[in-house]
């Protein structure tokens, strides 16, 4: 991960490191990625890389826990435009992550990342509610609407966020390798995803 001196810079210039990252993966897949050229991108010493990251694998960790942040981050935002239902929330992230796949500015980046990385990184439910502390687990049932689920602790909440991120894990993979039909994998998703929403949600709401 990076060291302190790079957690200790403006996040302009941080923000600039990432976008060089991005750019040198658009280009080459993982295993050909250059130090030379990310370092050209960011207009950045060479000597400051290495004050930054130990190596070329530690600057991608880098990229796939930042990447893994911003796709968090939507995840918060949906869940404030969608009033907290998870199944919302579910199908339109992964129809974006679908759109993206299928766009070919990006469709670069996808295959020179994707065979390098754990999906569970990068997957917009992982991890979602582990390390929080009793407060904000309570505030983040709240907010998903556990009454509006046959659901009776946060444990079981926790439970139906792991079976849907199993879903991702199952076809996210398939998309982002180009390895089937969009289509058909995001009808089976949206498909499977509804089986759990009937399972769970309360018909007396």
């Amino acid at each position: 991960m990076p060291s302190q001196t790079f957690n200790n810079l403006a996040e302009e210039k941080k923000q600039r490191i990432f976008g060089a990252i991005y750019t040198e993966l658009q280009r080459v897949p993982f295993p050909e990625m250059s130090i030379n050229q990310v370092i050209k991108n960011a207009d950045i010493p060479r000597g400051s890389f290495y004050q930054y990251f130990e190596n070329k694998d530690d600057a991608f960790d880098y990229f796939i826990t930042e990447s893994s942040k911003k796709i968090k981050e939507c995840v918060i935002t949906r869940v404030s435009e969608m009033h907290g239902d998870i199944f919302e929330i579910a199908e339109s992230i992964f129809e974006e992550m679908s759109k993206a796949a299928k766009e070919q500015s990006k469709l670069g980046i996808i295959h020179h990342v994707m065979p390098y990385v754990d999906i569970k990184k990068l997957d917009p439910f992982s991890n979602y509610i582990a390390n929080m502390d009793s407060g904000k687990r309570l505030r983040l049932c709240s907010t998903l609407g556990i009454g509006k689920l046959n659901i009776k602790s946060e444990e079981e909440l926790t439970d139906i966020l792991g079976i849907i991120e199993a879903l991702f894990q199952s076809a996210l993979p398939q998309i982002l390798s180009g390895a089937g039909d969009i289509g058909e994998i995001t009808e089976k998703f949206k498909r499977r995803l509804n089986i759990i929403k009937k399972a769970t949600v309360r018909e007396d709401i």
